[in-house]
């Protein structure tokens, strides 16, 4: 295993600030919701209808779990199931108008916080920030593919 010390400090903050983004946003209010429903329904926001077979696909989640999390959902009124068109044993996940309007709520807080704390740094601090999370982020995709990376999924 390769040591790097700088490893821990950065997920120790990566994880704080992602905690500081999250605090009371999805377990207060009328909508309380699991971090992977969240991350659920910002994969439909972005898709526009997803399956529940292909949003398992890509979560790495059994279909009866994305299942059972879109019956939450669906009681909360965020998300509604529809028979395919071209195939009505597949069930389509859309979002509702509420769905939109949470998420549009959700993240409307969360570019708050983020400029507030991002406006301690000044416009070259923040410029380099970017450039720096944007060359993790092509490494990181660029090592999806390699050995030791596939090594964690099995």
């Amino acid at each position: 295993m390769t040591e790097n010390k700088h490893i821990e400090p950065f997920l120790t903050h990566w994880q704080s600030i992602n905690r500081y983004l999250r605090k009371g946003m999805l377990t207060e209010g009328p909508e309380r919701i699991t971090r992977l429903q969240w991350t659920l329904l910002r994969y439909v926001n972005r898709k526009d209808a997803c399956s529940v077979g292909k949003l398992a696909e890509h979560f790495g989640v059994r279909p009866s779990t994305v299942s059972q999390m879109m019956d939450r959902l669906e009681k909360a009124g965020l998300v509604q199931r529809v028979s395919d068109s071209r195939d009505a044993r597949i069930k389509l996940v859309h979002l509702t108008e509420k769905g939109k309007a949470f998420i549009l709520s959700i993240e409307s807080v969360w570019a708050k916080r983020l400029s507030d704390s991002l406006d301690q740094l000044s416009d070259d601090e923040q410029q380099t920030l970017i450039e720096l999370l944007e060359r993790l982020d092509l490494s990181m995709q660029k090592s999806a593919n390699s050995s030791s990376f596939q090594e964690l999924g099995d």
